[in-house]
């Protein structure tokens, strides 16, 4: 009896510690959610789910949020925010340790990860369930959800009309981080300056042009006066003057560094009336200096954040700020302003007006009388997307063509592209900006000689297309051979492509499934913007069901130089009478083949 009674003792001693532990852990995924450093709270929530509570609604309504909160994975809180579906309850109190159900606002946020996955169909149905929840006074979150569902017929829209594009270079940076952020160049494409992540603090980078080669980042960080909590948000057209966003946890001002004597300044803030005890989250100066465009959601907005002007009184000061009104504000948020070098043209990006879906890409022109044209343009798809779109930097060309820095976030990185606004047509062409060092690679496809006969058919062979583990995103050595399969594409206009993405065998079949199409997706993205129509391609994916080598060897151990074969895309292309084109068989090695 006395073991009985001990071991008893045990089971309820580990038990206790266990809930503690849990305790601990959803309580801090709850206080990095609130700081919005989705990162750690996901990892905070995961410890959670996986000590027991993969069927706690709540757990998953937690993971999903953060998911969809991360670039580049916001498609994986599907999964999460279906299995918190399943028990809505109004009554669910957040931030509660034991929740068991989760919130109506679940269905909204698993209706933006269907909007952004594609499935629109699927939004529309979420949207409008969770329609049925909201408070009859609440015209803004009813606006919202009005204009995502608007959003979603503009996105099946926009995909299936993209604008056409040629890419380019805009020079070599060298690598400093792979997680950047808010990156921008100034008007005369002399200055670079961008966020960097590092393991205890956010610094701010510059690098200077150097003929057509860009210097190495340096961390100004310390220079600036930052405490790892100042974001660089704009730069001068010369480069010269720096704003930047200094947050803390319950509001942002806007503050500015000047480069003087080889040295970046201390970063002062702009005073009143720029800040406010409200948050001003962006800014951007005019070209001659004499105005600042900035966002805040200070009590005169129309409704969340909206862009005001300041403009320089004769002693230097800043004139009060005025509400650019209707034509670029709307009761949704308007966010992330930049001028271009003309003055003529202002970019911002935008929730409330004709989007297709989250924030959008617009720019307004500036009339005679000194309004703004009541009808803001969408820079159109792929610059827009289904996701959240921001824009930074613009420069001007020629009073007819005018270009600006594009940021996307749609993975884990960020890319940063230049696109030009050409002639009448206003068609944006991009130039893609590599942040790597040129490299040799095997080529996407090697031409094989023929024997010299009376116009002979050309033929190549096309290599598959690698990616990193659990990963969609393009390797150096996946757009190098790209940009040789565009080459072949536009040498012969009449073929067809069909993409395909695979996946190893870690993780479910479904999760695969929806990497694989994303693993597609990234290459048809990357074709498009090289100027490959859409309609002469089609992605599909076929999850870990076409493996080329073993996932595992055969006493079962992991074979993960197998599993990197299989993480792949490959081609078929139409048959043309003027040229064969074969995909290339993948060399395996003879350990990691399959058995026959």
């Amino acid at each position: 009896m006395r073991r009985l009674f001990l071991f008893t003792s045990f089971c309820l001693l580990s038990s206790i510690i266990l809930a503690q532990n849990v305790r601990v852990d959803f309580n801090d995924g709850e206080f990095f959610l609130a700081e919005e450093d989705y990162e750690e709270a996901l990892y905070a929530f995961g410890k959670v789910y996986n000590k027991g509570y993969q069927d706690n609604a709540y757990i998953n309504y937690r993971l999903g949020l953060c998911l969809i909160n991360i670039p580049g994975r916001k498609t994986e809180s599907i999964p999460y925010l279906e299995k918190a579906e399943e028990s809505i309850s109004t009554n669910a109190k957040e931030g509660k340790f034991g929740e068991k159900n989760a919130p109506p606002v679940t269905l909204l946020y698993l209706g933006n990860a269907y909007r952004i996955n594609m499935e629109i169909d699927k939004a529309i149905e979420k949207y409008n369930t969770f329609a049925k929840y909201i408070d009859s006074k609440d015209e803004t979150l009813q606006a919202y959800v009005d204009q995502q569902i608007v959003a979603c017929g503009n996105a099946l829209v926009g995909t299936t009309s993209p604008v056409e594009y040629k890419i380019g270079n805009l020079g070599q940076l060298q690598e400093t981080h792979t997680s950047r952020y808010n990156m921008m160049v100034s008007g005369d494409l002399q200055t670079m300056a961008f966020m960097g992540k590092n393991p205890f603090y956010s610094g701010v980078y510059v690098a200077v042009k150097n003929g057509d080669v860009w210097g190495k980042p340096m961390n100004i960080t310390p220079s600036i006066a930052s405490d790892g909590n100042m974001d660089v948000v704009g730069l001068s057209n010369d480069g010269k003057e720096m704003l930047l966003a200094v947050r803390d946890e319950f509001t942002s001002n806007i503050y500015i560094s000047v480069y003087e004597n080889k040295r970046w300044n201390p970063a002062v803030s702009m005073g009143k009336p720029v800040n406010s005890r409200y948050y001003e989250a962006h800014a951007t100066l005019s070209p001659d200096g004499k105005s600042i465009y900035f966002s805040s959601n200070r009590k005169e907005s129309l409704g969340g954040m909206d862009i005001f002007r300041c403009d320089m009184l004769d002693n230097g000061a800043w004139g009060e700020p005025v509400n650019l009104g209707p034509a670029i504000n709307t009761m949704l948020n308007e966010d992330v302003p930049v001028m271009s070098p003309d003055g003529k043209r202002l970019y911002f990006c935008s929730q409330g007006h004709s989007t297709m879906g989250g924030f959008d890409v617009f720019y307004s022109e500036l009339l005679e009388d000194g309004s703004w044209h009541d009808v803001p343009v969408n820079l159109g798809y792929p610059l827009n997307t289904s996701d959240d779109d921001y824009t930074f930097s613009p420069m001007g060309v020629k009073e007819e063509n005018s270009s600006f820095i594009f940021t996307q976030g749609k993975t884990l990185e960020y890319d940063l592209y230049k696109y030009a606004m050409i002639g009448r047509n206003e068609t944006p062409v991009p130039v893609s900006m590599d942040e790597e060092e040129e490299v040799a690679e095997e080529a996407v496809a090697e031409e094989i000689p023929e024997p010299e006969q009376k116009a002979p058919p050309e033929k190549y062979y096309l290599r598959p297309i690698y990616f990193g583990f659990d990963s969609d995103v393009l390797s150096r050595e996946g757009i190098s051979r790209l940009d040789i399969l565009t080459s072949i594409l536009e040498k012969h206009p009449t073929l067809q492509l069909e993409i395909t993405g695979h996946t190893d065998a870690k993780g479910t079949f479904d999760y695969n499934q929806r990497l694989s199409v994303n693993r597609a997706k990234s290459v048809y993205m990357y074709l498009i913007l090289n100027g490959i129509s859409n309609d002469r391609m089609i992605a599909t994916g076929m999850s870990e069901s076409e493996h080329v080598a073993r996932n595992t060897t055969r006493d079962e151990r992991d074979a993960p130089d197998g599993r990197k074969l299989n993480r792949r895309v490959e081609f078929k292309v139409g048959i043309s009478e003027d040229v064969i084109i074969e995909m290339a068989k993948v060399e395996v090695p003879d350990y990691l083949k399959l058995d026959e």
